[in-house]
């Protein structure tokens, strides 16, 4: 059984994101939002605007059925352990570059910007 996203937890995922992918920075139709860790079922913690990302819909089939993709997502943090705390793991978004990702809507950088050191 699958679980469908809330509806609330899309509108917060466009807000925060816009109809990008944090693997392209891509906006597009095909468009799908991509739990970061929980998969398919009905785990009521997977739906976390941490734990959210968009991504084409192809590349969310690839990391589905291909180990090499799926490997990269691990390495950008948009694919983590069933028992990692979303808010906790970076993850390399197309869109808004090394952050962490809190449930709150909030972007974290997590190094600043090139030229912008305190």
């Amino acid at each position: 059984m699958s679980s469908r996203t809330p509806a609330p937890l899309l509108a917060a995922l466009e807000a925060r994101d816009g109809r990008r992918s944090a693997w392209t920075g891509d906006e597009s139709d095909t468009l799908v939002p991509q739990h970061r860790q929980g998969g398919m079922g009905g785990r009521r913690s997977k739906h976390r605007l941490s734990n959210v990302v968009w991504l084409e819909s192809s590349i969310n089939g690839a990391i589905e059925s291909d180990p090499e993709m799926q490997a990269e997502a691990v390495r950008r943090g948009i694919k983590i352990g069933g028992h990692d705390d979303p808010e906790l793991v970076e993850v390399r978004h197309a869109v808004h570059g090394l952050v962490l990702l809190r449930d709150n809507g909030q972007v974290v950088p997590v190094y600043p910007p090139a030229g912008v050191w305190p």
